[in-house]
Formats: structure tokens, sequence, C-alpha cells
């Protein structure tokens, strides 16, 4: 059963293992309803370039399943809570814990392999990254855990690199090998400013911009518009303001001047809701026992952490809290590290798994 989106990475999974002698089904997941869309919305031509394929790949079995509620009470409904709450949420890695690995996964027979067209790579359970760094989606699979991995295939984890997907979906005849991937959140389309549909949806008035000093250098449109690191957008002086950290307690969109502004780094953080992918637990004797003295903190595993998708891997000691949240202690500071956002650790290409950042830290100050 391969999971399908209309588009050239799902197209040319399911070809790859019809030709590798499977019988493949196609199947379309249909999470947003498109009746409630105000923007450009693909979903309806996506379908129908699914099934075009499988008439092109000459599969026979190829039907839709609706996630809508799943999608609306697992996903949107918490991202929007997220966003109300000053918090920087990654919705694709909800819906692959609760839709693509948790509802679908429960429609696939026991029998049955689920594919999709994530450029990763599983054995035994375990989760790898793919070949391809520029591609690597293991950081969206790391709230999945062992069973769904064990249970799934990813042909596109062994490619190097994209190009050579569409050459072969060129090869083949399909006619999505030169579809525009689609970069956006579904629930989104294709031509709306973020920040505009979340305002449909979250209730939160304007207040003050201000520099670290508590000058006012401006007004926000509402805190959930911003993300910390990104170009404010406000004008004051000659400087170009960048979002250091948002206060819900007083509406206040805190700034600085310039991209590389010591507030935007910061060295550690906190992350809650932790999810290891392997049974659930570190990988035996992970962290040692000679660091578990009681009274101590751990001193801590070196790992590569990320922080965000496409992000470069970088050095932390990650330990484990007596409250059973995790903290990580990076070598380097790492700029624009907000709350809500999915931190991701790995050993090499092992993808071990996350949490969400709650905390973070700079000269053992905490900043929320």
């Amino acid at each position: 059963m391969v999971a399908m989106s209309g588009g050239v990475d799902s197209s040319v999974t399911a070809a790859l293992l019809k030709s590798q002698g499977y019988l493949v089904q196609g199947i379309y997941m249909r999470n947003w309803d498109t009746s409630d869309e105000r923007g450009e919305c693909t979903s309806i031509q996506d379908w129908q370039d699914v099934q075009r394929v499988c008439e092109t790949l000459k599969i026979d079995d190829c039907k839709q399943v609706n996630f809508v509620k799943e999608y609306w009470t697992d996903v949107f409904q918490q991202t929007l809570d997220d966003y109300a709450h000053g918090l920087t949420p990654n919705p694709d890695i909800q819906c692959n814990r609760h839709v693509k690995f948790g509802a679908l996964l429960d429609q696939v027979p026991e029998d049955t392999w689920l594919a999709t067209g994530h450029y990763s790579r599983s054995l035994n359970g375990r989760l790898y990254r793919g070949q391809d760094r520029k591609k690597d989606q293991s950081y969206f699979l790391s709230s999945v855990d062992s069973k769904a991995i064990q249970r799934t295939l990813f042909p596109l984890g062994e490619f190097q690199s994209k190009a050579q997907v569409k050459t072969m979906a060129q090869e083949l005849g399909l006619h999505v090998a030169k579809k525009r991937e689609s970069m956006g959140i579904c629930f989104v389309g294709q031509r709306r400013r973020f920040a505009e549909f979340l305002s449909e949806y979250i209730d939160q008035p304007p207040g003050p911009a201000v520099d670290l000093e508590g000058r006012v250098i401006g007004q926000h449109q509402g805190l959930f518009a911003y993300t910390v690191g990104q170009a404010s957008r406000i004008c004051f002086g000659s400087d170009k303001w960048f979002v250091a950290h948002k206060r819900l307690e007083d509406n206040t969109l805190v700034c600085v001047p310039g991209s590389d502004h010591p507030a935007l780094f910061h060295s550690a953080c906190t992350a809650r809701d932790w999810v290891w992918i392997e049974e659930g637990q570190p990988p035996p004797s992970f962290f040692l026992e000679s660091n578990e003295k009681k009274g101590e903190e751990e001193k801590g595993v070196l790992v590569d952490a990320q922080v965000r998708y496409r992000m470069a891997p970088q050095k932390a000691r990650l330990s484990r809290l007596r409250d059973g949240r995790y903290h990580l202690n990076f070598l380097e500071p790492i700029r624009a590290m907000a709350p809500g956002q999915q931190v991701v650790v790995y050993l090499d290409d092992w993808c071990l798994g996350g949490g969400t950042i709650q905390d973070i830290y700079n000269n053992n100050t905490t900043t929320l």
C-alpha cells in the first residue's frame, strides 16, 4: 500500500515497488475539507494525478480515504493552540505521527507493507537519514515509533539526489515528472500567507514591538504571526529588525537589529514529550550508569541535534532530567531556537527520536 500524494516522489515509489514484483495498491489521504478552504487547495487535482499515475503504471487498486476528522483533531487544533500560546509547532511531524503512521497504518493489513515517498531509510525498526542529505526527511519522522517503522518501506532513501527521481519519472512517462513540488502546509493552500490564514482562527490583537531596552519601535499584528529569528517587517531607523522572542503576558514582540544579533542565539534547551523511536526507550547503555548517581544530573551523551528541517546537525550533549524531560547543551550557540520546535537527535545517520522544545537558555538563563 503506497501513500500517494499526486507528486513525483510517491509516484516513483509506487513504480519502483511494482518493478520489484510487489502487488501495489495506491491510497490517497484526504486530510483537509476543501469546502472549508478559502485559498487555493490542490487536493482535487492531486487525487486526479494519483489516479492518472496508477493508470500509467497499471496499478488497478487505487482508493481515497478520508482523515479530515483525525487531522482536524490531532493536528490542526493542536497547531492553532500552540501558535496562540506563542509556540512554533511543526504540523508535519504531528501529521506523520497521528495520521499517516497512525490512522492510515491502522487500515493496512498486518501482512501488507506501507510505503511512502520519504527520503529516509529503515532497518530492523530503526530510522536512518536518507542518502541525499539535502532531501533527508527523517526529521519529520522523529515521532514515529519503531513498530510503524518496521512495517514501512522507504524506497527513495537510497537515492543520491532528487534529480535521479525526476529522471526516472520522465523515463517512466509519468505526467507528474515536472510537477511543481508542494512546499506549503496542506490546510493553508499554495498562494496564501500563513499569518493571514492563522488570523482567521486565532483572535489576538495587535500590540507593541520593542527593542531589548523596552523602547517602542513599532506595532505587531498579533504574536501568532511571528517566528523567532524571522525579519519582523517593522521599520524603525536604518536597521532591519528581527524577532528575538514573544511576551504573551503583555502582548509584546521583542526585536533586535540585525540577523546575527547575540540575542538570537542560545546554547541550550529543555524538551518535553520526548519520543524514543526504538521501543520507546533510549539505546541500551546509552546513558552510562556512572552518570546516574543519586542527586546528580547526567553529564550527557554527545549527539547530533537539529531544531529545524534542513538545518546542519549540531553537536550537543543530551541528558535526562529527573522530571522526565531532556536537556541539550549545544557545543556552539544555535540561532533562532524557539519553544514549540521539535529537537531531533542522531548518532551519525541513526535517528533516535526527539521532543518538543519547552525552554531555551543562554548562559544558564531561561528565555521564554
